[in-house]
């Protein structure tokens, strides 16, 4: 019986492009487009071992940095070594070089996502050139649920038909039986007289069985086989013949009691309601209004920052689900118009009252993380209402709203936060949590040292031991430490 699966919560569009995982004639129209030029057996054979060769020097007993990037690059490289001097490898070297680079910058959990992303993304492009976006990204998590599983089964099914040609029978593999009748003999006899070899001369024992640590060797060997097993898949990542994937062929939203008529009647509420809100918050940020009695500026900005964030976010979510009805009313259009820009205006609040907070009690992660978040929430609610008025549909705000999110986080994978957090509280508009500035690490040793009263002294610059662990954010840390310490502090 055939293998069904089904993959749950794919976007509709992605799932209709994936067409190609199906055995049928559309699935076999894509395989003729593929390009079938995946490295033969012994060719991975050999990849993989150099591969781990160059992990071991890499990795083995050393701190990780720009290795990781150099080992990235040496996996797509193997992987698409057949496809050298073609231009279709051009754009797919160019996504594997700039998913590496967050790594040379620094590493952390978001630059390693984005290395490993990239790279499947890279091969997976080179090695199906006419596959569309949506079929690239199907194609990408299916091979990302192989790594590395898969690899027990390519090497199991590699050996059977070493074996089997070994046997000369190319389409069975040696039973048990045969395995023993063959090398039954052979390999007893041999433990036999090495025994007795040993326990006749010691010199031979020696030789025979040397003294070393076995747990060294049992570490390094696993670190091989894990190495192995992970980029064996990568390097041909065609989808696995026999299984068809099943797709959900509809997005549908769920009702949640939405109509024309309650679509209407909700948006002259909320926005209403939202409205009384801006005003209030005009009137307070902007006019300089009174605050109700015992309620600081702080408290202010602390009750009210993450609350109309989520607010925001809400507010996206009714515009998506209430577009299929903006037509059924001439007034409905602009009252969502009106909608979306008291929301944008409602992000812009929670903006300023969370830098009224930061003024209070310093900046951290958390609230430089909201912060971005907030702007990411004002540009999502813009895209939508450029989605309304020019009647595109939701797929198009999900792949842009989606490209907004992960084109924020690759920059942000180059911004050193625990400087620019350092150096915002230790500018003397904020009280200065010495515990928390002092937690930041050694990426802020340069905003703390060229503070007035050097308040972290133990707080050292990041220190690399050769090319290996190179990480440009060290270097420049480094390089700014070193300035500090022979000029005056400027802060």
């Amino acid at each position: 019986m055939q293998k069904t699966y089904e993959i749950r919560g794919i976007p509709g569009a992605m799932a209709r492009d994936a067409w190609w995982f199906g055995d049928g004639a559309d699935g076999a129209a894509y395989r003729k487009d593929r390009v079938d030029t995946a490295p033969s057996g012994r060719r991975r054979i050999a990849a993989v071992v150099v591969l781990v060769v160059l992990a071991d020097v890499l990795f083995w007993h050393q701190r990780v940095g720009a290795s990781l990037a150099v080992f990235a690059l040496a996996v797509f490289a193997a992987a698409t070594f057949d496809l050298y001097g073609q231009r279709r490898l051009i754009w797919p070297a160019l996504v594997a070089i700039a998913g590496a680079l967050p790594v040379v910058e620094m590493v952390q959990p978001l630059s390693v996502a984005f290395l490993i992303l990239s790279q499947l993304v890279a091969v997976v492009w080179a090695r199906f050139p006419a596959a569309s976006s949506g079929t690239i990204a199907a194609s990408v998590l299916w091979l990302a649920r192989r790594v590395p599983l898969a690899s027990f089964v390519a090497v199991f099914g590699t050996v059977r038909g070493f074996w089997a040609n070994r046997a000369g029978r190319s389409d069975t593999a040696p039973t048990a039986r045969s395995l023993l009748r063959n090398w039954g003999l052979p390999v007893g006899g041999t433990l036999i007289f090495a025994a007795l070899l040993v326990e006749a001369n010691p010199l031979i024992g020696r030789l025979l069985v040397p003294h070393v640590d076995i747990v060294p060797l049992l570490q390094r060997g696993l670190f091989w086989l894990g190495i192995g097993l992970i980029v064996w898949p990568i390097l041909d990542p065609a989808p696995v013949a026999g299984h068809h994937f099943v797709f959900p062929t509809k997005n549908r939203m769920p009702g949640l009691g939405l109509n024309a008529g309650s679509v209407l009647r909700a948006l002259v509420m909320f926005n209403l309601i939202i409205g009384v809100q801006t005003l209030m918050d005009a009137t307070i940020l902007i006019g300089g209004a009174d605050l109700p009695p015992g309620m600081t500026y702080a408290s202010y900005a602390r009750r009210g920052a993450y609350p109309l964030l989520v607010t925001a976010m809400l507010a996206g979510g009714f515009a998506l689900s209430a577009r299929p009805f903006l037509g059924e009313h001439r007034v409905m259009r602009p009252l969502m118009f009106l909608w979306l820009a008291q929301n944008v205006a409602l992000s812009a609040s929670a903006m300023m009252r969370l830098d009224l907070y930061v003024g209070a009690y310093g900046l951290t992660y958390l609230r430089l993380y909201a912060m971005i978040w907030i702007g990411m929430v004002a540009v999502g609610l813009a895209l939508t209402g450029w989605q309304v008025m020019r009647g595109r549909s939701n797929g198009w705000l999900m792949v842009r709203a989606a490209g907004l999110g992960v084109g924020t986080l690759y920059l942000c994978a180059f911004v050193n936060f625990a400087e620019m957090i350092a150096a915002r509280n230790l500018s003397g508009h904020a009280r200065v949590d010495l515990e928390y500035l002092c937690d930041l690490g050694p990426m802020a040793a340069g905003a703390v040292r060229a503070a007035k009263g050097q308040p972290c002294v133990y707080l050292n610059a990041p220190s690399t031991t050769g090319w290996r662990d190179f990480s440009f954010r060290a270097w420049r840390v480094q390089r700014y430490v070193a300035g500090a310490g022979h000029a005056e502090p400027s802060l």
